[in-house]
C-alpha cells in the first residue's frame, strides 16, 4: 500500500521514539535519503530496469567518420539516473536488433588502435559520462540499417518527496493541487486560464490572453502531488530500516544502528535473491561471463 513521504517520516519517528527536539524532522529526512542512496547501490530488481533511446539524428550528428586506421565513433551522454549497465544495442526502424555491444574494454584500450580487444567489433568504453561506441552508429550493422540505439541500465528512481512538475499536461492529467500552494511556497507555480475556454490551462498569461479575444485571464497557483515511488510505496521497510539505522548512528547509539542495518540489509539480500530465482525460472538459462579484462 502505498504511503506518503510525510507518513514515512512519522512512522520513522514512532519506530525510533525519540521526539522533535532529539532528532529534528530535517535529520529523519537526511536519514532517508541516505538510505535510499544506500539501497540503489545494492538493489537489481526490474523496477529499477530503464531504456534510454538515443535517436538516428542525433546519433548521426555525433559520430566521427572512419579513417585508414581508425572506426567511426558514436559518443552519447550517460542518462543522468544510471547505476549500472545491463545492455547496449541497436535497433532498426521496427525495433529489431541490428548489432549488440558485448565487449566493454578501458578507456585507454579503447583510445589505442593497437591495442588488442577481443573481435575487434562491436565494443565500447566510458569515460566520465560519456559512452564511446565503435564502429560508430549505422556502420557495421549485419542485416537491416540501424535506426536508433538503446541503453538498457538500472536507474536510481525520483527522490522520496519528487512531485510533478507544474505543466499543463500534469493539470490536465489530475497531478496537481491548490492544497498548499501559493507564492513563494516551494515547487508552487501558476497556470492561467481564460473565462471564455472554460477550465483549459495555459502555461503562460499571454497564451491565455490570445486563447480567446475578450476573456478574462485568471491565474491559480498549483503544487505536482507526489510521484509514484516503488521503493517508497510497495517496499518502505527497506528505507524504514535504514532510515533507523542512520539515525541511531546520529544519536550514537551504536548497538540498535547495527541492528537495523542487518535488517536493511536482509530486506535487500532477500528481494535480489527473489529475482535470481524468478530469472532461473521457466527453462533452461545459458550466460556468457565476461572477467573485464582481469581473468
Amino acid at each position: 500500500m502505498a504511503i506518503t513521504y510525510a507518513a514515512l517520516v512519522t512512522k520513522v519517528r514512532d519506530w525510533a521514539n525519540r521526539d522533535e527536539e532529539v532528532v529534528s524532522d530535517d535529520v529523519i529526512k537526511d536519514c532517508l535519503k541516505y538510505a535510499a542512496d544506500k539501497a540503489y547501490r545494492k538493489l537489481r530488481v526490474p523496477p529499477l530496469e530503464n531504456v534510454a533511446k538515443y535517436d538516428s539524428t542525433a546519433l548521426t550528428a555525433a559520430t566521427s567518420n572512419a579513417t585508414s586506421t581508425l572506426s567511426s565513433i558514436t559518443e552519447i551522454q550517460l542518462p543522468y539516473d544510471l547505476i549500472e549497465f545491463i545492455q547496449i544495442r541497436e535497433v532498426d526502424s521496427s525495433g529489431l536488433t541490428t548489432r549488440v555491444f558485448n565487449e566493454r574494454v578501458d578507456i585507454r584500450t579503447f583510445n589505442d588502435f593497437r591495442a588488442e580487444k577481443y573481435t575487434g567489433y562491436n565494443y565500447w568504453a566510458r569515460q566520465q559520462n560519456v559512452i564511446y561506441l565503435s564502429p560508430g552508429f549505422g556502420q557495421g550493422a549485419v542485416g537491416n540499417q540501424g535506426d536508433a540505439i538503446e541503453l538498457y541500465y538500472y536507474r536510481r528512481l525520483p527522490a522520496l518527496n519528487a512531485q510533478y512538475a507544474v505543466t499543463v499536461l500534469n493539470y490536465n492529467a489530475g497531478f496537481l493541487t491548490t492544497t498548499g500552494a501559493g507564492a513563494g511556497v516551494n515547487n508552487s507555480a501558476l497556470l492561467y486560464f481564460n473565462s471564455n475556454t472554460g477550465t483549459t490551462a495555459y502555461a503562460t498569461q499571454s497564451a491565455a490572453q490570445a486563447a480567446d479575444a475578450g476573456g478574462t485571464v485568471t491565474s491559480t497557483y498549483y503544487q505536482g502531488t507526489e510521484t509514484p515511488n516503488w521503493l517508497r510505496d510497495e517496499n518502505e521497510r527497506i528505507v524504514l530500516f535504514g532510515a533507523l539505522g542512520e539515525l541511531f548512528s546520529f544519536v550514537q547509539e551504536d548497538d540498535q544502528a547495527a541492528k537495523y542495518l542487518q535488517l536493511f540489509m536482509s530486506e535487500i539480500a532477500e528481494l535480489n535473491d527473489e529475482d535470481a530465482r524468478r530469472t532461473a525460472s521457466g527453462g533452461n538459462i545459458q550466460v556468457n561471463f565476461n572477467g573485464r579484462g582481469l581473468i
